[in-house]
């Protein structure tokens, strides 16, 4: 998946990111870990963060 692609995980990853880490209920060291204002945001980062984590894990193939 591109990176422009990762916007099309905003209503489903990004909303169990939101719902199940308290973004919407007061988790605000992880809101502001974020760098973020606001939980739709700060879950974007999260699912990029994840995005770049497991390009780390790609094999490289030659």
């Amino acid at each position: 998946m591109a990176e422009s692609e990762l916007v099309s995980l905003h209503i489903g990853l990004g909303a169990w990111i939101r719902n199940n880490f308290g973004l919407w209920s007061g988790n605000r060291r992880l809101l502001e870990s974020t760098g973020e204002p606001n939980a739709d945001d700060a879950s974007m980062v999260i699912v990029k963060s994840i995005w770049h984590r497991l390009l780390e894990h790609v094999p490289k193939v030659h």
